[in-house]
């Protein structure tokens, strides 16, 4: 019978795995990658995607087996329930794998990331992606008996872990606002100066000045806001204590936060860039126009 209730507490130790899946949207700006970029991040999504439908899979066929030993509990039962719990384990943890390599093909080809704040974070991924495939074995060969204190080892090293995947995400999300912020500072100048050139040509620049400065608005807006989300993503932090439901709401909340401020800022960037679309139109009719940037795609999740 011990044998018996270790294999159902899977079902509550596992319970901690399933908020991972689905947790976090990982928007993507096409735009950023070349074709091989896409398409390695386009199979590595894929091979997740199937991963997770294993998982489910697996998941239901444990509550199924729980279901029928509870009903029926004879030896038959019993051997199911524990056969299915082992694969329910494997495959929570071969999913994790995947939504981890996923996560680094992300980050690895993501221009908006510093190469030294990307290998720093590739890094982490890698020593959890290291760390879940050395487990993999033992929970292969794992006798009913030590299925719980495998499942165990994988939780309590998963409640340290999930905080930094929601750090490294918003992370992400503000590094490609604070790369549209630089080129609009960019174009800025760059505008600035044809009105200096075009009113020292004699013509009429105060429709250009009006929508610049207004463009400056939005930009310093958009700072604000990506200050704001960038402060709440540090916030989060790793090494989560005694209290692991405390702290992981405390992350969650720090993340939605992060992100409002990150959908702010990418609501003010794309005003700023419809304002510099009509300075653009009005430079081609004075014969003096600047390149406009391709418009900002929303990086904040939904």
């Amino acid at each position: 019978m011990k044998k018996t209730t270790k294999i159902m507490a899977l079902a509550v130790v596992l319970a901690l795995f399933s908020g991972l899946f689905g947790s976090i949207v990982f928007a993507q700006t096409l735009g950023e990658r070349d074709a091989t970029a896409k398409a390695k991040y386009q199979q590595a999504k894929s091979q997740y995607q199937k991963e997770v439908n294993f998982y489910k899979s697996a998941r239901q066929d444990f509550l199924n087996a729980r279901t029928k030993y509870q009903q029926y509990k004879n030896a038959e039962n019993k051997e199911a329930l524990e056969d299915a719990g082992k694969n329910f384990l494997e495959k929570t943890v071969s999913s994790l794998i995947k939504r981890l390599e996923t996560v680094k093909n992300w980050v690895s080809n993501n221009r908006a990331l510093p190469e030294s704040e990307r290998q720093t974070i590739i890094a982490e991924i890698n020593q959890d992606i290291n760390w879940l495939n050395e487990r993999l074995p033992n929970i292969q060969t794992a006798s009913p008996a030590q299925i719980k204190e495998e499942a165990k080892i994988a939780r309590d090293y998963w409640k340290n872990h999930r905080v930094k995947v929601k750090r490294i995400t918003g992370e992400i999300l503000a590094a490609r606002i604070n790369f549209l912020i630089a080129k609009a500072e960019k174009f800025s100048a760059e505008v600035s100066a044809k009105i200096d050139e075009l009113k020292a040509a004699g013509k009429d620049t105060s429709q250009l000045e009006a929508w610049l400065s207004d463009f400056n608005q939005k930009l310093a807006l958009t700072k604000e806001k990506y200050d704001a989300g960038k402060a709440k993503f540090q916030a989060i932090k790793g090494g989560i204590g005694p209290d692991f439901q405390m702290e992981l709401a405390e992350a969650d909340k720090l993340f939605r936060e992060g992100n409002q401020f990150i959908k702010e800022a990418n609501k003010y960037i794309k005003e700023a860039h419809a304002l510099l679309v009509k300075i653009v139109k009005e430079m081609k009719k004075m014969n003096s126009a600047v390149e406009v940037p391709v418009e900002p795609t929303a990086t904040s999740t939904q």
